[in-house]
């Protein structure tokens, strides 16, 4: 509490000392040959396909004369690890700009975000799928429109939109604690069906801690919904990371929730082992379920990657992903072989 009246003060009393800004801009390029097959055979879409897309990032910052971090970011995308970014005939879509949405303050400790930001704990219970475009092509070529996800947890989401983000630590634990005005509201929380439509008061808390050698996060949120005759929306996930030894790291996690109406669980363990200083090997099972009106749907993926480092930021990969829908009560599963290189520049 000493930190966040430290840093409302320094706001309020006119502190934020001008200072010249540092700008660094960084990014990355990738290039994907999949190949992939399922249940749904593909008519007029070859079973293979080749993609690349990149990313260009400015980041800014600057410090008050009491020392007050301050930061923001831009940046400019061709996204490449999902298909529908691909127009019919296979052209790449136009890259997209994103970025200067959100300023984060930093101070002895603590890391404020304002503006539009992601909620605390959102990747806590995700996991399982270790591919970065196998998965995806693979579920290219299963059928039905399934609801359920083998590795998203029900956190995910919950309280993203225009708001706050706190960071900080409570004696050898980590918290982090977002809270929303209105979810999915983006850089402006502004929508004439606000009062009747979609969910606001997003809140969630993720208190992480390390416990018998194991590094453990815990994490819960909600979201009111605004429609009388909707269910307000409620998540909790745990997730638990062990060092297993020098080489080899086992995590698994969970989640729980009711989103949108809709019950969703979901489960996932990965191993992660270094064969070497430069090569890892990436093990992942994950599977989910989505219950709405009575209406279970069902999703499964086992994923494995391998990946080596050529050093100076260039790596290259190959990776399998088997992925399988229960879309109620319709079965359905499809595979794909990945591989590719990418590079941080």
């Amino acid at each position: 509490m000493k930190k966040l009246l430290t840093f409302v003060s320094a706001i309020t009393a006119g502190a934020m000392g001008s200072a010249a800004a540092d700008v660094s801009v960084s990014g990355g390029s990738n290039f994907y040959y999949s190949s992939a097959s399922g249940d749904v055979a593909h008519t007029i879409q070859d079973d293979a396909m080749s993609v690349t897309g990149g990313s260009v990032v400015f980041t800014m910052s600057t410090e008050t004369t009491n020392g007050i971090t301050v930061g923001g970011s831009a940046s400019i995308t061709a996204d490449t690890d999902d298909i529908a970014e691909y127009t019919a005939n296979g052209a790449a879509a136009g890259g997209a700009a994103t970025g200067m949405s959100q300023l984060t303050f930093g101070m002895d400790g603590m890391t404020i975000t304002l503006g539009d930001v992601n909620n605390a704990g959102s990747g806590t219970g995700e996991g399982g799928d270790v591919a970065t475009f196998a998965s995806t092509h693979a579920g290219a070529f299963t059928a039905g429109t399934s609801t359920a996800s083998a590795s998203d947890s029900a956190m995910d989401g919950i309280a993203d939109g225009t708001g706050i983000n706190v960071s900080t630590s409570m004696g050898a634990a980590s918290v982090d604690l977002t809270f929303v005005s209105k979810v999915g509201s983006g850089r402006n929380s502004l929508l004439t069906t606000s009062k009747t439509t979609g969910f606001s008061s997003g809140y969630a808390i993720n208190v992480g801690f390390d416990m018998a050698g194991a590094s453990v996060n815990v994490a819960a949120g909600g979201s009111q919904a605004k429609a009388q005759t909707a269910k307000n929306n409620t998540a909790t996930a745990v997730e638990a990371s062990y060092p297993v030894s020098d080489a080899l790291t086992v995590t698994a996690g969970a989640s729980s929730g009711s989103i949108g109406g809709a019950d969703e669980d979901n489960m996932f363990i990965t191993a992660v082992y270094a064969m070497d200083a430069d090569t890892t090997v990436s093990l992942g099972y994950g599977k989910g379920d989505t219950t709405l009106s009575s209406v279970l749907d069902k999703a499964t993926a086992t994923t494995l990657n391998v990946s080596r480092s050529l050093g100076g930021g260039v790596s290259v990969f190959a990776e399998y992903a088997d992925v399988s829908f229960n879309d109620a009560g319709v079965d359905s599963s499809g595979s794909a072989m990945t591989v590719g290189t990418s590079v941080s520049f």
